[in-house]
């Protein structure tokens, strides 16, 4: 009886695989994470993104009717009551996250952020970095989703800085005992230019203090000013190599990398968070501001 691959469990397909090609287990104990490289599993044919977004999605919001959050730290400012929440938000200053008026389109609302150097003394060291918004977590370290959302870099409060600033960022939740990580993956903002980057760590638990990620890059070309740019992101978290990464900019394809590595192998799924992170704390310019509108999220 022949049995397809597609009968199988996936994890024990990879670690069949694995062990065919005479890789032993042992070292994903250890405290260097391996290259996954050549051990990886074939990629499956990408999602149809528009029949995925043909359908109403898991979560949308539009910022009609202000920003809220069900916790947060820092200035907790300008929330209101009427608009859905957020899981989270981190707020540097009163100024940080607030509704305005859409610069191309009167009859519309929009969120803006600021970031202000030393700004938010008041507040704990990593708040002091940021205006965020955050979502809720994902169901599982597997999760399949896609991203839709709109950014508006204004060239007189979004200057040429040699310092980077996240702008969008995917936030993996340790588990019990485990420490903090950098995100798996991140859209960051440095001299005008828009760079995305990933990383993963398959072990069930990363040590603490480990740094050796196999972060990969890739460049998205010059920050877009003064124009609202659409961003379309399709991940399929799979920190074992089984995952995807598709990102789409204003109906281009900027990323289409399939069979890669990419997440941690947690309880729950990464997050997303949204604004100005400045991680550094600093900035060549005394503030900082854009704009989002229209998120939509879409799990498959």
């Amino acid at each position: 009886m022949t049995i397809m691959l597609y009968d199988l469990d996936m994890k024990k397909v990879f670690f069949i695989f694995l062990f065919a090609l005479g890789v032993p287990f042992s070292s994903c104990n250890s405290s260097e994470k391996k290259d996954l490289g050549k051990n990886r599993l074939s990629a499956k044919e990408p999602v149809d993104i528009k029949k995925v977004m043909s359908k109403a999605p898991a979560w949308s919001y539009d910022f009609e009717q202000g920003w809220n959050a069900e916790h947060g730290k820092g200035s907790l400012e300008n929330k209101s009551s009427k608009a859905k929440k957020w899981r989270y938000s981190q707020m540097q200053s009163k100024e940080a996250g607030k509704v305005i008026g859409d610069p191309k389109n009167k009859d519309n609302k929009v969120m803006r952020f600021v970031w202000k150097k030393n700004a938010g003394r008041q507040y704990d060291t990593n708040t002091q970095k940021k205006a965020h918004l955050y979502g809720n977590f994902g169901a599982n370290s597997r999760q399949k989703e896609v991203w839709s959302f709109r950014v508006y870099f204004p060239s007189n409060s979004m200057l040429s800085d040699n310092r980077s600033e996240i702008i969008v960022q995917w936030h993996g939740h340790p588990d019990k005992n485990e420490a903090m990580r950098n995100p798996p993956l991140a859209l960051d903002n440095r001299l005008d230019k828009l760079t995305v980057s990933w990383l993963y760590d398959e072990r069930k638990m990363t040590p603490p203090r480990f740094r050796k990620w196999n972060r990969k890059s890739v460049d998205l070309g010059t920050t877009p000013k003064d124009k609202w740019v659409q961003f379309i992101f399709d991940i399929n978290w799979g920190p074992d190599g089984s995952g995807a990464l598709r990102i789409w900019i204003d109906d281009q394809i900027k990323v289409d990398e399939q069979n890669i590595a990419i997440g941690f192998n947690d309880e729950v799924g990464p997050y997303i968070g949204f604004g100005i992170y400045k991680f550094e704390n600093t900035s060549q310019h005394k503030n900082r501001a854009l704009l989002f509108d229209d998120f939509a999220q879409w799990v498959y």
